[in-house]
């Protein structure tokens, strides 16, 4: 027999069918949502799969965690390492004069 499996969709942990919050992430779930077609509704309504779809089968992986998307930060340019070394420089040259 076909035996839903609830995931959170934030992290992607497995969490009980009456959960109300994921015990891995502390999110709040007020509805159940198909991995496979989306449909939404009660967690009785899921008692033998999705009703829309049928999507339960307990073999299925569980669905990809909602990420949102990391934006990558730009290099720093070489020239920036070049300054920095030259205000340092000039900084241990100047405190050099100060103690002579």
């Amino acid at each position: 027999m076909k035996r839903p499996r609830y995931f959170c969709e934030f992290c992607g942990s497995e969490v009980r069918k009456d959960a109300r919050v994921c015990p891995h992430c502390g999110r709040f779930f007020s509805s159940v949502k198909c991995p496979r077609c989306g449909y939404v509704g009660k967690a009785d309504d899921f008692a033998r799969g999705c009703p829309v779809c049928g999507y339960a089968e307990a073999a299925n992986p569980p669905p990809e965690p909602i990420r949102p998307p990391v934006a990558k930060a730009a290099p720093v340019p070489w020239w920036a390492f070049v300054a920095v070394a030259l205000v340092i420089l000039g900084l241990s040259l100047a405190l050099l004069r100060t103690l002579r």
